[in-house]
Parts: C-alpha cells; sequence; structure tokens
C-alpha cells in the first residue's frame, strides 16, 4: 500500500513537473527581456501620483512583471518610498504577484488556453478593484510619504543589454522561485496521488463551500504565481470547480500572511482589511463569472486542458532536465566559486542589498567593470563574491557609486 502511494507521488510529481518545464524556460527569457525594457523608473514614473489613471497603470504594468509574491514586498516598499499613492502601491501589489509572463505560459502549460487568457485579465481587474477601493478610503487623508532614495538606485552606467535580460531570467528569477516552485509541484503530486478522483463532487459540490474552503486555504498561505499553478490543476483534477481553481491562483499569490502584514505597517489597519475583502471578493467574483462562461461553452474539457500535453516527450524531458541545472545554478554558484578560485576572490557584504531588483543592480554595476571576471551574490547573506585582480577599494568605489554601501 505504501508502495503504491510512493510510486503514485513521484509519478504525479514527475509528470506535473516536465510538463511545466519547457513554459517555464520561455517565460524566464521574455521575464529578462520585459525586466530590461520597463525597470523600476519608467514604472515609478507613471503611477507616482494618486488618482485612477495611476491605478490602471500600476495594475497594467504589474501584470507582465516576473516578480513573485516574496519579490513585491521590496519593490512596493520602494515604490511607497519614492512618493507613489496608496492606491497606486496597493494595485501593483496585487496585479504583480498574481500574474507574469513566466506564469502566464506556466498556466497554459498545466491549465490549458482559457485559464492563461483569464489569469492575466482577472490579475489586472483585482489591481484596478483594490486600488480604486484603497483610493475612495484615502480620499480624504492626507497621504505624505517621506521621499528618499531607495539604496540601489544609483546609476551605474550603460545600456542593459541581452546578457543582462539572461541573467535575470536564469538567475535573478529562478533563485526567486525555486523554494516556492518546489512546494508547488510537490504538493500538486500529493494532492494527484492521493486526493480521490470524485473528491470534488464529493465533498465540494455546493459552490458556496467550494469557494469558501478556497478562500480559507489561499489567504494564508505564502504560495507565488507559478508555484500556485500545479496545486490549482491538482485540485481541478479531483473534481474542484474550475472557478474555484482561479480563485485560488488569485488569492493564493496576492494574499498571505507576509503581503498583509506588509500592508497592515506601511498603509494602516484599514486598507490591510479592505485589502482581504476586496481581494477574497475579486476572486469569488471572477471564479463564478469563469464558471459560467465555461458551463456557457458546453463545459468542453479542452478548453481547460493542460497545453503542455502537446509538446513532444522528449523535449519536455530535456526541458526538465535544463530547468533543474538553472534552479540549481542559482542556489549552489557561490560555493563553487569558493573552492575553484580562492586566490583570487573578493568578498563584499552588502548590508542593503535586500531583493531581487538590488542583486541586479550589484551585478550590472560590477560586470561592467574591466579586469572582472565572475560576479556571484548570495542574496540571502547579502554576500557578493568577485574573481578579480582589481583592488578592493575599487570595488567598493563602485559599488557606492550605484547607491550602496558595501562593508
Amino acid at each position: 500500500m505504501l508502495l503504491a502511494v510512493l510510486s503514485g507521488f513521484v509519478r504525479e510529481t514527475y509528470r506535473l513537473f516536465i510538463d511545466i518545464s519547457p513554459y517555464l524556460l520561455i517565460g524566464f527569457l521574455f521575464a529578462g527581456l520585459l525586466h530590461t525594457l520597463f525597470g523600476e523608473k519608467l514604472i515609478r514614473r507613471h503611477f507616482s501620483r494618486s488618482g485612477l489613471a495611476s491605478i490602471f497603470k500600476a495594475s497594467l504594468f504589474g501584470v507582465p512583471l516576473p516578480v513573485c509574491s516574496c519579490g513585491v514586498i521590496p519593490l512596493a516598499e520602494s515604490l511607497r518610498r519614492d512618493g507613489a499613492s496608496k492606491s497606486s502601491t496597493m494595485a501593483f501589489l496585487v496585479s504583480t504577484p498574481t500574474s507574469g509572463i513566466d506564469s502566464i505560459l506556466a498556466t497554459y502549460a498545466l491549465m490549458g488556453p482559457i485559464f492563461a487568457i483569464f489569469r492575466p485579465i482577472a490579475a489586472f481587474v483585482s489591481g484596478i478593484f483594490v486600488g480604486s477601493v484603497t483610493h475612495l478610503a484615502t480620499k480624504k487623508d492626507k497621504d505624505q510619504v517621506e521621499i528618499h532614495p531607495h539604496s540601489g538606485n544609483g546609476e551605474t552606467g550603460g545600456k542593459k543589454s541581452f546578457k543582462q535580460a539572461f541573467y535575470y531570467g536564469f538567475k535573478v528569477l529562478p533563485s526567486e522561485l525555486a523554494g516556492w516552485l518546489t512546494v508547488g509541484v510537490l504538493i500538486g503530486g500529493v494532492i494527484s496521488a492521493l486526493v480521490p478522483a470524485d473528491f470534488g463532487q464529493r465533498y465540494l459540490h455546493s459552490p458556496f463551500l467550494a469557494y469558501l474552503v478556497i478562500l480559507l486555504i489561499s489567504i494564508p498561505i505564502y504560495v507565488c504565481a507559478t508555484g500556485s499553478i500545479p496545486i490549482a490543476a491538482s485540485l481541478m483534477a479531483k473534481g474542484v470547480l474550475p472557478g474555484a481553481a482561479l480563485a485560488f491562483l488569485i488569492a493564493g499569490p496576492a494574499t498571505n500572511t507576509v503581503t498583509i502584514s506588509f500592508v497592515y505597517k506601511r498603509l494602516g489597519r484599514k486598507i490591510a482589511i479592505l485589502y482581504v475583502i476586496s481581494i477574497a471578493v475579486v476572486a469569488v467574483i471572477s471564479g463564478l463569472i469563469f464558471d459560467s462562461l465555461w458551463t456557457g461553452s458546453s463545459g468542453d474539457g479542452g478548453l481547460i486542458a493542460a497545453g503542455g500535453e502537446f509538446i513532444p516527450n522528449g523535449i519536455k524531458i530535456a526541458s526538465a532536465v535544463l530547468m533543474i541545472l538553472v534552479l540549481l545554478n542559482s542556489r549552489f554558484d557561490l560555493n563553487r566559486l569558493k573552492t575553484r578560485n580562492r586566490n583570487n576572490l573578493q568578498e563584499i557584504i552588502v548590508p542593503d542589498m535586500n531583493c531581487p531588483e538590488c542583486q541586479l543592480k550589484v551585478n550590472e554595476a560590477l560586470t561592467g567593470m574591466p579586469g572582472i571576471k565572475t560576479v556571484l551574490i548570495d542574496l540571502k547573506r547579502r554576500k557578493v563574491a568577485v574573481d578579480t585582480t582589481l583592488d578592493r577599494e575599487q570595488l567598493l568605489d563602485r559599488l557606492k557609486s550605484a547607491g550602496y554601501h558595501p562593508e
């Protein structure tokens, strides 16, 4: 019995991972390109003012950006400190982690074309709704913010290149997603292997009960837009309503205890309460609309069939192997450099390098210097390892010119 359960878990986890890998690799590439095109300064310039126009722009910009639940918090904090209004900050905080070019492609891989189209639309509407509610609730309040430069906003010089886009897409972004993606695939494998095929019809046959359970699960947990996909796909495969699965894709990445705490601390209790209620309302309404449209199409299963099934198995396996290498490289390359070349290694602590955006800027600042062979960054320890013959003071001066305070 136990052997059969373990075999089923391994089989389903393997299936989920190879189905999603080709689309994740494509998504990482486009994510890096989008990041070089948009950039933080462009985003800030367009929603630093209060009003519906800035809410619309913040929501629209947030949808394709490949920033996850964990990465959007420091970025939202940076935007707020740079003078963004409460309403546009909230719109960005909701639409950004709910979608993204990588998660849109991964959604198509596991859940089909309608989900892949409907999800970014729902993310955009969520941002508009939450931002508008915040705007109306704070219209009479004085929205005063202490504006000061972000530690990582210094100019590093030079144009952003394809190499930098590649670094962000296949180094910075995977390091942010690796843990939550792994957890999502494993949970999806557990659900697929252990939950009965008729679970949805037997226990969640009532739409009210289905949506209530989904909201109770999704609001407090910490899951990224991509990591939520295998979980939602597995729930739907067990008979959970497609709309309830969509509600999980919206509420899961947008709400969690960490984000709620951030909103409470930076924007106040009233905004935090409105935030949670608004997300729940949008998630349920979006799910009900989705169920209605799907039922109106006679419940065509092909519209919510996994797009990954159409890719040849050899390509999926090769993509999965490459995906594993990308994820491993995003985590363990610092130790590899230490072992390979200790003589020319310079290690620098950068205390104010605290988000993936900072990691990218530090990398851009140092790789632009002649005499530097390799730059590897451990974001968790705020440590930079540089393979170079340059003096330490030159490296410190470069980082200081980029707006950081290295030690």
